[in-house]
């Protein structure tokens, strides 16, 4: 549909996206962003305002098809503004200086005060012999050297692609098979009886997902696995936990393996399977694929353990985000009215399977807003449509109170869980729940003020405070290659159960200093790291919380072994007293 077209997707689109034209505006001028980045240099006081706007002018181009930016901007055309609205369109930058040169140069600067920004460019000029070629040149200088907005998103996705693709490579390697080699040399603690089962496991079939979200933490995806033994992976996963998680981005592809370790895995009680909801095309496709989970779960002999699944269903901001796809046509990621016919349906599997919309925190979360505006209202409104009301049940904050991004002066308490019925429906309430987002990935691209960041626990951690029920998660994860990783660090592998046997993979879990270092955050491992690397403080800055920045340490398969080795070298110093 062309920019003309009036249509609900051309709202959404227009609406969020000068929402987020609108947060980056005050982000640099009324919030200091872009005095903040100049701070230090020469003039930097009369430059701000300036550059403020030559990065909006960048913002426009990078993240706004150009038959779009005139109406992206045609809201904000009113006031003493209206002209930077008009030059945000100029074909250049260097036009867009010159017009707002012009623009000040044009308005009598004699009598009353004049505005600052003219004050601004006086100055701006008068340092330069009033010559405003020279005045755009040295701006131009100064904002090639802010190196701001150099690379396209798709260049950046490329480049933080090929880094995974290399960081994957590196698992198993000299380095990694060095590391576990230190780690199989260790005593093991062992256990008394039997086998202590986990919280939970976790299965992964495949990496993949037909989506480019721009919060995910995942661009290249390792290989669909060519001789997999998902009935073993079963088995040992059967013994060890109670609840298991499919993941792996979307498994729409891989849901017959769903439905076969429900019908082979005896012990677990919960099932759950993270999906995108892209396969709920209509209602009948929706009850196809509900009913056939249903089918496993009945399934099951009477004397297996009673089960159920979890469906989890990515939802917010961006999964359901309205883009300009190659055609320059508006289109939603993963549609409403898809996750509606999953949210319609589900009251009627209620009793087998419980359904989780999974959301991202934003702004949004700081209020009952997180209900009222945003995707969740885009949901409310299409089910409506349906004859539906939708009822908010409960909702909870998360343990501490965080930094709102659009007023971050302030810590508040964040909605983070919930529950909610479709009223036809009273007793099958659907949960929802949010989460942070971590900075790697795409999110390493996203505006500063888009997502909810943990800086304070982060500091926290840092300090050697880290708060009860805090932890680096590092329970297993199973891939069908053989791989078993860490689940909130894939790149940490203890092995491969095919070529290893999964005796030496659990004994590796028991043993390895470095995941229970990460588990508990040890801050020595900053020390360790820093004897290797020189760019701790720099992680540090950019890291959204601590998880995001002890990921990001360990990505490194060389780094991994030299942490290795000194918990190891620490350990052996203790037990001799030293």
């Amino acid at each position: 549909m062309s920019a003309e077209d009036e249509s609900p997707l051309r709202d959404v689109y227009l609406s969020s996206t000068r929402q987020r034209f609108k947060n980056e505006v005050n982000r640099l001028t009324r919030d200091g962003g872009m005095a903040a980045l100049l701070e230090g240099r020469g003039e930097a006081a009369d430059l701000a305002f300036v550059l403020a706007w030559v990065y909006l002018y960048h913002w426009l181009a990078h993240n706004v098809p150009a038959a779009w930016r005139e109406p992206v901007v045609a809201r904000f055309r009113s006031g003493g503004r209206a002209f930077l609205m008009d030059l945000l369109l100029e074909p250049d930058v260097a036009g867009f200086l010159r017009g707002y040169i012009a623009h000040w140069q044009s308005l009598p600067s004699s009598g009353v005060q004049p505005p600052l920004q003219q004050q601004q460019l006086q100055r701006l000029l008068a340092a330069r012999g009033g010559d405003p070629e020279a005045l755009i040149a040295d701006l131009l200088e100064t904002w090639r050297g802010l190196d701001l907005f150099s690379r396209s998103y798709k260049v950046a996705y490329s480049e933080i692609g090929r880094a995974e693709r290399d960081r994957y490579g590196e698992m198993l390697a000299e380095a990694d098979r060095e590391r576990l080699a230190l780690v199989d040399g260790l005593p093991d603690p062992g256990f008394a009886g039997e086998r202590p089962r986990l919280a939970k496991a976790g299965l992964i079939p495949a990496m993949g997902c037909p989506q480019t979200c721009r919060h995910c933490m995942f661009i290249w995806r390792p290989p669909k696995p060519k001789h997999a033994d998902p009935d073993r992976l079963y088995r040992l996963v059967d013994g060890l936990a109670d609840n298991v998680l499919f993941t792996g981005g979307d498994l729409t592809r891989q849901l017959d393996s769903f439905y076969a370790a429900i019908r082979s895995m005896p012990n677990i009680t919960s099932f759950a399977i993270l999906l995108n909801g892209d396969f709920a095309d209509d209602p009948e496709t929706t009850d196809a694929v509900l009913g056939a989970m249903a089918a496993a779960v009945d399934s099951r002999p009477a004397d297996w353990a009673r089960a159920q699944v979890l469906l989890q269903i990515s939802f917010d901001e961006f999964h359901q985000e309205v883009i300009v796809d190659k055609r320059g046509q508006l289109k939603e990621r993963i549609p409403v009215a898809k996750i509606a016919n999953i949210v319609e349906r589900a009251p009627y599997y209620a009793d087998r399977i419980q359904l989780a919309l999974l959301h991202k925190q934003t702004a949004l979360n700081f209020s009952m807003d997180v209900f009222n505006k945003g995707v969740f209202a885009r949901l409310a409104a299409e089910l409506g449509r349906r004859g539906h009301r939708v009822q908010v049940l409960s909702a909870a904050p998360a343990p501490r109170p965080k930094r709102n991004p659009l007023a971050p002066d302030q810590l508040a308490p964040v909605v983070k869980d919930a529950s909610f019925i479709l009223t036809r429906h009273p007793d099958s309430p659907i949960l929802f729940t949010s989460s942070t987002i971590d900075g790697y990935g795409r999110a390493a691209e996203m505006d500063a003020w888009e997502t909810v960041k943990e800086k304070e626990l982060l500091a926290e951690v840092l300090a050697g405070r880290t708060p009860p029920g805090v932890s680096f998660d590092i329970d297993l994860m199973f891939w069908f290659n053989g791989w078993a990783t860490l689940f909130n660090a894939v790149h940490i592998c203890l092995g491969d159960i095919y070529a290893d046997g999964e005796d030496a993979v659990l004994a590796r879990q028991r043993k390895d200093p470095l995941s229970h270092a990460l588990h508990r955050f040890d801050t020595r491992l900053l020390d360790y790291y820093r004897e290797l690397r020189p760019d701790l403080e720099q992680r540090i800055a950019a890291a959204t919380g601590p998880h995001h920045l002890f990921h990001t340490l360990t990505e490194d398969a060389e780094v991994r072994l030299h942490l290795t080795r000194r918990l190891i070298e620490a350990g052996h110093a203790a037990a001799a007293g030293h």
